[in-house]
């Protein structure tokens, strides 16, 4: 009987695609469990970005429009890219509400995400076809690809980077652009990296990378003479370059900040994949006995692009191969090795793709070389880049398990082929098991999933509205809510708090307030936010004796509504911060307080408690004191080193200088304390250069035995003065005559304004001229003028 080839015209074409989703439904329900036919009951995240993710959008729907939000970073509010709101949909749910459509943005959200899971697996199948494979096994190992998949990880916060299936079809696009030479398929893969880019402006960077390195590998595998270079690069650079240059001419043109935002963001090193995140398994428990056995270290979570066991084998295997070309120095079979066109180039490219993802060749003293990568510097994370090679070997390893199968079976009859071929697959479908399972516990283990509260759908005692109303308030009373404790993330520069898990609770609730009294947050948990709209807003916790530069841009003066956690012990700032506003209800969950504005700056007191105070304090030779010690030590830098490398024009916070540091250590103070007591350091660092320092000190007895030592990081500081911010250490001399030692520690920085006194005593300083009044090493001032654009960094 002749065998018919499937074409798409044939009926049973479409039958191993059905089946495919079928089955992959099927697993999803059984890994899944209601999470899959409810979707909208449950909150797929718990971090603090999942929880942000859901908000941002929720809010958006509700208030917003155009490309503007407003429910944080108040008073300012934020460009639509950086809230991670999946622009894209929330612009179109928005559409449907004004319309009288409107959709739960949680459902969507969560519909979606799954979905793409579903339909990953039919650019996975149509690909493992062209290779081509039979049916059967075609679909078995699109199963077990969709299952192992690493964006399924982003079910769990990062939701806009949980669509598995933009990677699998912008490659299926490419393919069939490389194979036919149709700009057809060119348009459609740049309109495909557009749309996804609405979701996420990672996937332009990622399709833009996927063309060009899978291009120019396919160039270079061309017979020589084969074609013109134009007619084969048009068509590949229009459609990577095309749909960035959209992207960032629309966000420049609606952008009012851009000038502001950081363009040398933090973790393109930090945040890369590694031979461990891509080769050695990385869910538990599988990954607790690899380590106990090989003893390999943890893997970065946003590097994770594992292959497989058996994926790892073969990598081995291949390695061996490789190695016994080179040896041979069989060059053109490195070139082209003998594999299908696709997967030929695909091998290439995947592997060049992963190097880049891992930081290679930068890891090799090139980091310099990061200033000329224009946009993909700005991508910090380059380990989502491994994706990519994900796809790419997994069909390798794919086409490879196969034709090991039917080598087996011709050189070795019996049933020894289809024993590791069952083996091989079965493996594999167990880890994607493993993998995609666990996923769907941690959904439906989380504990604000089952009853979803973001927002609950009907009102319940707990709501905020009822919480005001209780108390004989109401959300119009206030202008703006303050979560404590405070977190204040995107800036890239000021980073509150230190540990993420300390403001879970706050960020959640302060998260529901919102919604439910349609107030602002004036804080922030967004990407690139401007730096001087983070300066302002941490100056919110700063020192009373700091004006806040904020104050001046409120539309009116309500007082703002402080949102406390009372099981999460607060930090001095913010507990100073309390301290000036009035609680007005309780609950086990939150207490609610009211923070009138005029409770914020205390200059003026503070410069007329000095005038009063003056006769009765304590005068030393350039400083009066509250008590009579003498343990006060200064430095103003009046007269700086000089350092030719590095020469900022940076106007000093106070006094004639400042002191530049290019790279040593700056040693403030070294020497024997000879009072037991609790003591204050403190010192001004300038905010606008490239990598900020810490504040160090340690402790040591007469024999040089250190007893205690930290390390304080300038970007947990909250004490901000127009660019400068104060860095404070607090040091336990336990003992007369113990040795104290404090510096700096960082490249190409500047500091300003050192002291160090008894941390009971108030020391107040004047300079020379008196035209300035200094507080404990606070300078009363009115409001410092900020640096806006970023371009005034050194």
């Amino acid at each position: 009987m002749k065998n018919t080839p499937l074409t798409s015209a044939t009926p049973r074409y479409w039958f191993t695609p059905l089946a495919v989703l079928l089955i992959l439904i099927l697993l999803g329900s059984l890994l899944f469990g209601p999470v899959l036919w409810h979707p909208g009951h449950y909150l797929f995240g718990s971090s603090e970005d999942g929880y942000k993710n859901y908000y941002t959008a929720l809010w958006y729907v509700q208030h917003d429009v155009g490309v503007w939000f407003t429910g944080m970073n108040y008073p300012f509010g934020e460009h639509v890219v950086y809230t991670d709101n999946q622009p894209l949909f929330s612009l179109v749910l928005r559409s449907l509400q004004q319309a009288g459509l409107p959709l739960d943005v949680v459902t969507v959200f969560n519909s979606a995400m799954l979905l793409a899971q579903l339909l990953s697996a039919l650019p996975l199948l149509a690909l493992l076809r062209r290779l081509p494979l039979p049916d059967w096994y075609a679909a078995t190992v699109t199963v077990c690809m969709v299952l192992l998949a690493p964006q399924l990880e982003r079910l769990l916060g990062h939701y806009a980077l949980s669509y598995s299936c933009a990677v699998p079809l912008l490659w299926y696009l490419l393919v069939r652009a490389d194979e036919t030479g149709n700009r057809l398929w060119y348009a459609l893969y740049g309109a495909n990296m557009l749309l996804f880019g609405g979701l996420h402006p990672y996937y332009i960077i990622i399709g833009a990378l996927l063309l060009l390195v899978y291009s120019a590998v396919a160039w270079w595998q061309r017979p020589a003479g084969s074609g013109l270079f134009w007619r084969f690069w048009w068509p590949v650079l229009t459609s990577a370059l095309l749909p960035m240059v959209i992207f960032q001419g629309v966000l420049r043109l609606t952008d009012p900040y851009a000038a502001d935002r950081t363009g040398l963001p933090y973790g393109f090193f930090a945040y890369s994949s590694s031979f461990w995140s891509v080769f050695f398994p990385v869910e538990v428990p599988t990954r607790i006995w690899w380590q106990t056995i090989f003893h390999t270290p943890d893997p970065s979570w946003e590097g994770l692009a594992y292959v497989g066991l058996v994926g790892t084998t073969l990598a081995v295997l291949t390695l061996a191969r490789v190695f016994g070309r080179v040896r041979r120095k069989q060059w053109q079979r490195l070139r082209r090795p003998a594999l299908p066109p696709m997967l030929r180039v695909s091998l290439w490219a995947g592997t060049l793709i992963l190097l880049f993802s891992m930081g290679w060749p930068f890891r090799w003293g090139l980091e310099g070389l990061l200033n000329y990568l224009g946009p993909i510097r700005q991508f910090r994370s380059i380990g989502r880049f491994a994706w990519i090679f994900y796809y790419f070997y997994s069909v390798y390893l794919a086409y490879a398990l196969y034709q090991a199968y039917r080598w087996l079976r011709w050189h070795r009859p019996g049933k020894r082929a289809g024993f590791v071929l069952a083996l091989g697959l079965l493996l594999w479908f167990a880890e994607g098991m493993l993998n995609a399972g666990h996923k769907g516990q941690l959904i439906q283990q989380l504990p604000c999933s089952a009853g979803r509260q973001m927002p609950a759908p009907r009102p319940a005692p707990d709501h905020f509205q009822n919480r005001l109303a209780q108390a004989g308030r109401q959300p119009s009373d206030f202008q703006a809510i303050i979560p404590l404790p405070y977190f204040l993330m995107g800036s890239e520069v000021i980073s509150l708090p230190e540990s993420g898990h300390r403001v879970a609770h706050s960020l959640y609730q302060g998260m529901r307030a919102s919604l439910e009294t349609a107030l602002p947050l004036a804080t922030h948990q967004l990407s690139r936010t401007a730096l001087y709209q983070a300066q302002e807003l941490a100056q919110l916790l700063s020192h009373p004796a700091i004006d806040k530069a904020l104050l001046r841009r409120l539309p009116d003066r309500r007082p703002l509504l402080l949102l406390v956690d009372p099981k999460t012990t607060l930090d001095s700032a913010e507990t100073s911060i309390l301290a000036r506003a009035r609680v007005f209800y309780r609950d086990s969950a939150v207490w609610l307080a009211e923070l009138p504005l005029s409770q914020l700056e205390a200059r003026p007191a503070l410069q007329a408690a000095f005038q009063k105070q003056r006769p009765t304090l304590h005068r030393f030779p350039t400083y009066w004191a509250s008590e009579a010690t003498p343990l006060v030590w200064h430095n103003s830098f009046d007269k700086p080193r000089k350092d030719p490398d590095f020469q900022p024009d940076i106007p000093p916070l106070l006094g004639p200088g400042a002191q530049p540091i290019r790279r040593a250590p700056e040693l403030f103070f070294n020497q024997n304390i000879p009072q037991a007591g609790w003591y204050e350091a403190s010192v001004w660092v300038y905010l606008r250069t490239e990598k900020l320092p810490a504040l160090h000190w340690s402790l040591s007895n007469p024999a040089g035995t250190v007893l205690d030592s930290s390390a304080i990081e300038t970007k947990f500081s909250t004490n901000v003065l127009g660019d400068w911010v104060r860095v404070t250490a607090h040091i336990h001399v336990t003992q007369p005559g113990q040795h104290v030692r404090i510096w700096t520690q960082g490249r190409r920085y500047v500091v300003d304004e050192f002291e160090l006194r008894p941390a009971g005593v108030a020391v107040w300083r004047q300079t020379p001229d008196s035209s300035q009044l200094i507080y404990n090493n606070y300078l009363l001032t009115p409001t410092l003028p900020m640096a806006t654009p970023l371009a005034a960094r050194h």
